[in-house]
């Protein structure tokens, strides 16, 4: 039986053939790994048969691990000075109050020699800044599931000490994972003590963070903060077909009076005399509470300020979309989405989208996901299970945890503005869930060509125009099974189906299946600054590059790692509830393409031109219209991002028939300034109008005195610029904070041919990173585990310790020789999942709340890799990262994995040579 995994779970087994009729692209997505060179990308030759496992584990950026964690505390005792930590860190620690070493109780399946160890408080300093934010947050060890002792779990005392004495907090956390917090406020910058201590004798982990905290021009409010035109909206009609008695189209209505028409059924309407001569208050608010009323109206389906500031303006105000901890703004502004849903403020309605993958999440009401649904009404339509038959909704994993895979992707897609969490980039499309992947997210051939015939209905038509293929697999290389997929793709191009596709994780320029086959988009992944991430495959077969996300990295500068926030569930109080979560791969690249395109079939339906079809959405990615490119005729693609990274203003405005607003957008859209040295270093920005006009630049400036703006060519002239023009932004190191980031914009005047001057702001990050080296996730068993659990615990087969060198981890395992002594690290042919993470409670388990955690190849979507005898797996790469909350409707303290128990450590074994012996005797 042939396997289908995620878009996460990709390594090619075989060679795949180039595309036929794709330009000479070719790439694919793929299952297992074996052979040499599978994450490489360059094919090497065997390496010595000493060696049948090896690869890299990245630290996500910022991290630092508790000095004095109970693995460390063997034969040593607790630190008694400060741990110094950098202004932004992420950080994984341990405490207990017990006064001895003591034995944790017995566990079926463990060695009983695991202790923990007295270390009552854990002292740091770091220099924070005015505003920024300290969050705690604590877990329970396996001894609190043991039921032999009342006192299982301890609370958590925070407390911050300022340089000049005074004292923040203390504040208590609790032992249930729910985040508190304690701010510098307005205290001056300098020196701060951060000081964890356990209020019990249990064994406890904890994660403290820093990060600048969300201030009021971040906050979610009903509408953004940003300026608009006041006595004017942007207005799109429910029914722009049957539009009333008026000569304009416009319905008539005392409360709005006509202004252009952006597109059919999308108009700019004024706040009429009457109206406003019976309002109070001044006239931006009056503004509001007109558009307030507009909403009412049943004519109108929606209706937002008409905003100056258009880079980062968006009818989008949901509450994850600012979000400190699972914020959507930096991969949506990345993409230019805020002025894609200002052309298209629908949008993508009337499209059907379909995702095709382990189906939605759906309660044990029948409920789906609450952000599926605007005022009561799912925007589900349809849907297909090819798995068991019957409806397509995501069952989760039995054994280990789920992330809802469907689910976070459909999300990106469609999620519905309706103020209950994020937003999708085709908010306003038809989700068409389509169930290919089972349990684990595996699934068959089989199933997914089922599920292609059914996508293409019947002679009324398909059952929906887009489809989102965010896995992979298939054995590209098989007698038919190419073929086969491939005229199922062709039959539904035929019928005006876009079919887009993920690259895969492997970090490898190997073709992959399906989205190799010809007539499909594939998509590379980027970080928040914009460059390819560090698993992301690439190659001449990546078509475009969109946010995929990497934990590894800070390119958005909010001093975290970057990850793509969407729909989830996860277990609370017993209970599955729906949640959302932070991801990254080209899995979660994919779908923002895959709502471009829904936004961009919306237009041109609405309109009532010709439908767009995979030709045309070519013809805009090779002429550079559907990215961030300055190309004039045909663009010539990277084998990292193809023709570029996706930029929706420029395609919804590159397909609307009548004259688009007249906008200014920034290429790249968001311009992230980074140096590891004291040297200065630039990035170029072109801005150009949004279509056939001329725009007039008035004025450029830096918001920041950290970086500076010059013209990419000679000085600045004496007279008003015309876009396009290029500038180039310099960072100015020596203004920086070491260790810190910093957010600024440039801020740019301008006049469109008519109308008033408008401002557009670019976002600009500025890092001087001192992280890169020192990060730091404590010691990390490396394991090989049998994929086929006996009941809810996976056997390990085999096992490495490694430490962090110059700011990562590197392992390898070693052929099973069949001879004594049988060391930890040796491993016999066979299949596995690779994971690796940290054991600071010293209890014998990995990957639980609270430590750190890596599975190949992204944590949560576990991939079989297979060894073959003479054949060594090399050049893997997987992104360790501590346990981070998800949020949920009524909870947002969620742990990531409520449900799994974490990996088990071998035992120690005679003659062993491995350094991953946990099994400790009493000192």
């Amino acid at each position: 039986m042939l396997a289908v995994t995620m878009g996460e779970l990709f390594m090619v087994l075989v060679s795949v053939p180039g595309k036929v009729a794709k330009l000479g692209f070719s790439m694919a997505l793929g299952l297992a790994v074996a052979g040499c060179g599978g994450g490489s990308g360059d094919g090497g030759g065997l390496l010595p048969a000493d060696v049948a496992v090896s690869g890299v584990i990245d630290i996500e950026a910022g991290t630092r691990v508790d000095a004095d964690n109970a693995d460390a505390l063997l034969g040593r005792a607790p630190l008694i000075s400060d741990q110094e930590l950098p202004p932004e860190f992420i950080l994984s620690g341990y405490v207990s109050g017990v006064s001895q070493p003591t034995l944790y109780p017995p566990t079926p399946g463990l060695s009983d020699d695991f202790y923990y160890f007295p270390d009552t408080e854990d002292n740091f300093v770091a220099r924070l800044q005015p505003g920024f934010e300290i969050t705690l947050q604590s877990f329970a060890t396996r001894l609190a599931e043991s039921g032999t002792d009342s006192a299982t779990a301890s609370e958590l005392r925070l407390t911050i000490t300022s340089s000049d004495g005074t004292e923040l907090g203390p504040i208590i956390a609790p032992s249930n994972g729910s985040p508190v917090k304690l701010a510098t406020g307005t205290e001056p910058a300098g020196e701060y003590r951060i000081s964890v201590t356990s209020l019990g004798a249990a064994p406890m982990l904890y994660i403290l963070s820093s990060s600048r905290a969300v201030t009021a021009n971040t906050t979610a409010y009903d509408w953004p903060d940003y300026e608009f035109v006041e006595d004017e909206a942007v207005v799109s009609l429910r029914d722009p077909g049957n539009a009333g008695a008026r000569a304009s189209g416009l319905p008539a209505s005392a409360l709005m009076a006509p202004g252009r028409q952006i597109a059919p059924g999308l108009w700019t309407v004024h706040r009429p005399a009457p109206v406003a001569a019976m309002e109070q208050g001044n006239p931006a608010q009056q503004t509001l509470d007109w558009i307030r009323q507009l909403k009412d109206d049943p004519s109108v389906l929606h209706a937002s300020p008409n905003y100056k500031t258009q880079a980062l303006a968006t009818p989008v105000n949901e509450p994850l979309y600012p979000s400190r901890v699972l914020g959507q703004q930096w991969h949506y502004s990345l993409i230019n989405g805020p002025i894609a849903w200002q052309l298209d403020a629908t949008g993508g309605a009337g499209v059907n989208v379909a995702v095709f993958d382990t189906g939605l999440f759906r309660n044990n009401a029948g409920q789906w996901h609450p952000d599926f649904q605007v005022n009561g009404v799912y925007n589900i339509v349809d849907g297909f299970d090819a798995v068991d038959g019957g409806v397509p909704a995501d069952p989760g994993n039995a054994v280990g945890g789920s992330v809802y895979h469907g689910t976070h992707v459909a999300g990106t897609v469609a999620a519905a503005v309706n103020n209950k969490g994020g937003a999708g980039v085709a908010f306003g499309a038809s989700l068409v869930p389509v169930r290919v992947l089972g349990e684990g997210g595996s699934g068959t051939l089989a199933d997914l060509l089922q599920a292609m015939q059914w996508v293409l209905g019947d002679a009324s038509g398909p059952r929906a125009k887009v489809v989102n293929l965010s896995l992979g697999g298939l054995p590209c290389g098989a007698s038919g099974v190419a073929d086969t997929l491939q005229q199922l793709i062709n039959d539904g191009v035929e019928k005006g189906i876009v079919y887009v596709a993920a690259a895969g994780n492997s970090a490898t320029n190997e073709p992959s299946c399906p989205a190799a086959l010809d007539k499909v988009f594939s998509v590379s992944a980027v970080d928040g600054g914009g460059r390819l991430s560090s698993y992301s495959n690439f190659g001449s077969s990546i078509d475009l590059a969109a946010p995929g996300g990497d934990a590894s990295r800070d390119g958005n500068g909010d001093g975290q790692g970057d990850l793509v926030s969407s729909t989830s569930a996860a277990v609370v109080d017993g209970q599955l509830q729906a949640a959302y979560r932070g991801l990254q791969g080209t899995s979660m690249a994919a779908p923002h393409v895959y709502g471009v395109v829904a936004l961009m079939k919306g237009v041109r339906l609405k309109d009532g031109g010709p439908e767009l079809t995979y030709a045309g959405i070519e013809g805009y990615l090779r002429s550079g219209n559907l990215t961030q490119t300055s190309c004039e005729a045909d663009c010539s693609p990277t084998d990292q991002l193809g023709y570029g990274i996706l930029d929706a203003g420029k395609a919804v405005e590159a397909v609307l028939s009548e004259a688009a607003p007249e906008l200014l957008t920034a290429s790249p859209a968001v311009v992230n300034l980074a140096t590891e040295s004291n040297q200065a270093v630039s990035q170029t920005l072109e801005l150009a109008s949004l279509g056939d006009y001329t725009i007039s630049i008035n004025s450029v400036a830096a918001s920041a005195p950290w970086f500076t703006v010059s013209p990419a060519a000679g000085p600045f002239p004496d007279a008003t610029q015309t876009a396009p023009l290029r500038l180039d932004l310099t960072l100015n190191p020596q203004n920086l904070e070491p260790g810190a980031s910093s957010r600024g914009s440039l801020v740019v005047k301008y006049s469109p041919q008519s109308g008033p001057e408008k401002t557009l702001d670019i976002p600009v990050v500025g890092q001087r990173i001192t992280d890169q080296q020192a990060r730091d996730a404590g010691r990390h068993f490396v394991l090989l585990v049998d994929p086929q659990p006996e009941g809810a615990v996976f056997n390990t087969v085999a096992q490495t310790a490694v430490r962090a060198e110059n700011g990562q981890y590197q392992f390898e395992f070693l052929p099973d020789d069949g001879q004594a002594p049988n060391r930890l690290n040796e491993v016999p042919p066979g299949k596995y999942f690779l994971v690796a993470g940290t054991d600071l409670d010293n209890d014998g388990l990995i990957c639980h709340a609270g430590e750190a955690c890596a599975e190949y190849p992204v944590a949560g979507l576990r991939q079989v890799i297979e060894v073959r005898e003479n054949q060594p797996v090399t050049g893997l790469r997987m992104t360790t990262s501590y346990s981070r909350p998800t949020l949920s409707a009524t909870s947002p303290d969620l742990l990531p994995r409520p449900d799994f128990k974490g990996y088990r450590l071998l035992p120690e074994q005679a003659g062993s040579q491995s350094t991953s012996i946990k099994a400790v005797k009493t000192p």
